[in-house]
């Protein structure tokens, strides 16, 4: 299960759970509610009518037909009522009168006159001087036909020569519960509703946040830094372009921090490790050349053999120096890469004096090659980009081309717009010569991999079409090689901005 869900499905629980205990007391409280107003009610209008008709119970007049009449009257009337969209059309009131001894005197159903109701709570009470109070039901296994009994005292010049009790029927109220707890109901679900809606984003934000954790965690891992390792014969794993912030909590964000700390002990540790291992083998062949003809010239050797060894020691000094030199490069382009807060001091470019340049610098070397160059830039051709590493990259490939074009060969320089749609830029330098066996080609950019120049059977420090990628990927680009009729060619392509 996902974290999503946990995350969710825990508030969901929470929310029903709590939603449903809430929800059933205050629905189980309704009723009670509703009562205690009846109630409330039904004691205000005893009180009062017990008070009206005091003077009536005293001289004996309840029992006659004209006040039974003004009673029927009077509980009879016909209402035209809408209360809470619950329409009201008669009074749904009932009443009894008793004697000082429970004996009932009126009841406005005609039924119970004459009957003893000095036992019934709400006379029995009323008549020793407390509330009094009853429910009773008419069918006991039925609690709708519950119906509800308030008694108040008949008082004349001080004395209690009676009691009146009002009823209110149960079913008369059970439709303002109904619709009360339909409300509620309603109300609830549509919370809920909500409620879980809102969760389910809490949760997913909270998902996003730790997903983002988990991945730059895993980015840093033992395993990415081997596959990284066998890669690039380094470690160096990628960062994200720009810093986690999240506004969940602070703990994710003092998380990042703490494993970005920690990436980049273990980078620099590993970094320097590599560098250490790859530096040592590749230091170890001119040394040993170095130190073979150093040896040989302390003998006494004609002039043609000391010459001959003098130029060995001066050639592998020379190749000694290039490799450190393209290794300080490729750290200091390693490292720009990997603090990416720095961003590129981009600058639009002049293809065209730009490869003026670069073949002014080698200009010797091409006279003495006789090679052909043909230049396909248009005069206005411009790209945005950091000149430094720009030049570095355009001259590692020129170097590349000039190597294994034979004498006389032709190099061709061109520049345009890219077929896709990603990047809108495509330089390319193609040379005469001889094609890149097949099994090189997936390795030809990669680290320390060399292929021997064709006459002196020589190679590179291997670092410089790595070096090219490497600025190809801080502009957002790529580079491609591949063989095509009678020589090679290399792309370059570039996303303007």
């Amino acid at each position: 299960m996902s974290i999503f869900l946990r995350i969710w499905l825990a508030f969901a629980i929470v929310l029903l759970v709590g939603s449903y205990f809430t929800l059933s007391a205050m629905q189980n409280q309704i009723k009670p509610s509703v009562r205690q107003v009846v109630e409330e009610i039904l004691a205000d209008n005893a009180n009062i009518i017990a008070t009206l008709i005091a003077t009536d119970v005293a001289n004996g007049q309840v029992q006659t037909p004209e006040f039974q009449q003004k009673m029927q009257q009077i509980l009879s009337r016909k209402l035209d009522a809408k209360i809470w969209n619950q329409q009201k059309d008669n009074i749904s009131q009932q009443l009894y009168i008793t004697d000082s001894k429970g004996v009932v005197l009126y009841d406005s159903q005609g039924l119970a006159v004459g009957h003893d109701y000095s036992r019934w709570n709400d006379v029995y009470l009323t008549l020793r001087g407390h509330y009094g109070v009853r429910s009773t039901r008419t069918n006991p296994n039925d609690a709708s036909t519950s119906t509800m009994y308030v008694a108040a005292p008949i008082l004349w010049q001080g004395q209690l020569i009676g009691v009146l009790s009002l009823a209110k029927p149960g079913i008369s109220v059970q439709p303002y519960i109904d619709r009360a707890q339909h409300e509620m109901m309603f109300r609830a679900v549509w919370i809920v509703l909500l409620s879980l809606i809102v969760s389910g984003g809490v949760a997913w934000w909270l998902r996003h946040g730790i997903e983002q954790v988990r991945r730059y965690a895993l980015a840093f891992t033992p395993r990415s830094a081997t596959e990284s390792h066998s890669q690039d014969s380094g470690y160096a794993p990628s960062k994200p372009a720009k810093p986690l912030r999240f506004w969940i909590a602070r703990e994710l964000n003092d998380l990042t921090k703490t494993i970005d700390d920690m990436r980049e002990a273990l980078a620099g540790k590993a970094y320097v490790e590599n560098y250490v291992h790859t530096l040592t083998h590749e230091l170890k062949s001119p040394l040993t050349a170095i130190a073979a003809s150093a040896e040989l010239l302390q003998d006494d050797l004609p002039t043609t053999d000391r010459l001959r060894f003098a130029k060995n020691i001066h050639e592998q000094t020379e190749r000694l120096q290039l490799l450190i030199e393209r290794l300080l490069l490729l750290t200091r382009l390693e490292k720009q890469q990997d603090h990416l807060e720095q961003p590129l001091d981009r600058q639009p470019v002049l293809l065209i004096e730009q490869f003026k340049q670069l073949l002014h610098e080698r200009s010797a070397l091409i006279e003495t090659r006789q090679l052909q160059i043909t230049q396909d830039i248009p005069n206005n051709t411009t790209l945005n980009a950091e000149p430094f590493w720009l030049g570095q990259a355009l001259g590692n490939l020129l170097d590349n081309a000039i190597d294994f074009t034979p004498q006389g060969g032709r190099i061709l320089i061109s520049a345009g717009l890219a077929t896709d749609q990603e990047h809108s830029l495509r330089i390319q330098i193609q040379n005469d010569g001889q094609a890149i066996p097949d099994y090189a080609l997936p390795q030809v950019f990669d680290r320390y991999f060399s292929l021997p120049r064709p006459g002196s059977g020589r190679k590179s420090t291997g670092i410089g079409l790595t070096l090219v990628r490497e600025v190809m990927a801080l502009h957002q680009g790529y580079a491609q090689i591949e063989n095509i009729a009678n020589g090679v060619l290399v792309s370059l392509y570039f996303k303007q901005t």
